[in-house]
């Protein structure tokens, strides 16, 4: 199974997405098809202190990479984004589809497609594209982008996972440089308000059978380090019908 991404400059995405757009489409897909929000939606809501246009989106995995995927779900009305969960383990070679269905169907993925590097960049892209789009359609942005990291406290204590981290809440550099290329292609975005923090939230992904103890470790790590709102990403099923039903009906209701 094919498992290399290849990713384009942000200058290329842009001009092959406002020369469809003058067609009425974007990636091949059609303007009619596209969500478009209004001030009165009912499904506005809230999370991490941020608005959401609604409370949709897509769950991270290979399709939250690169930066036209994520401006596609947008396009179709995703406005929570979990990108695709970095590790410090970027080059590990996994069998591809990620799935081991010989006795019991469990994700058993646990590769990234891209260098860490490259998820940052591309993630820096699809929030500048985003920008470009909402003041390009006149939508309120009120988007998120929710990182997802793991899978243990080592790799996320790491250098490459740490300055992937804080250029998620700081990218001011790289946005700056990127804006520089793109004024000749879309003038306008000198004037659009892009915030260089791209993340406040992230959630955490480990492995199966990962103890509580540094499950809860590496949240206070989170929590702590970077003042991040951190969600656990739980596996509940492996727990049984039984106590799954405890968990989800009698304690949270």
């Amino acid at each position: 199974m094919q498992d290399k991404l290849h990713i384009f400059p942000i200058d290329k995405v842009l001009k092959w997405m406002l020369s469809e757009e003058k067609e009425g489409r974007i990636f091949g897909y059609y303007n009619d098809l596209f969500f478009k929000p209004t001030v009165n939606d009912p499904f506005k809501v809230e999370r991490y202190n941020q608005p959401l246009t609604a409370p949709l989106g897509v769950a991270a995995g290979p399709h939250t990479q690169l930066s036209q995927n994520i401006v596609l779900s947008w396009l179709f009305g995703a406005r929570y984004i979990e990108l695709k969960t970095v590790q410090v383990l970027d080059e590990i070679e996994v069998a591809k589809p990620c799935i081991d269905m010989y006795d019991e169907g469990y994700n058993c993925e646990w590769s990234q497609e891209l260098k860490i590097e490259e998820s940052l960049d591309q993630y820096i892209d699809a929030w500048i594209l985003l920008h470009i789009l909402s003041d390009k359609f006149e939508y309120d942005f009120e988007t998120i982008f929710n990182i997802s990291v793991g899978y243990d406290l080592k790799g996320i204590k790491s250098e490459k996972v740490d300055s992937y981290l804080r250029k998620m809440k700081d990218a001011s550099t790289e946005i700056t440089n990127k804006i520089e290329k793109l004024k000749k292609i879309y003038p306008r975005i000198t004037d659009i308000k892009i915030p260089h923090e791209i993340s406040n939230n992230v959630t955490l992904s480990t492995m199966h059978g990962c103890p509580p103890d540094e499950i809860e470790a590496i949240a206070k790590y989170l929590m702590n380090e970077y003042k991040f709102h951190t969600a656990v990403k739980l596996n509940p099923t492996i727990l049984g019908k039984e106590k799954l039903s405890e968990i989800l009906n009698d304690k949270l209701g």
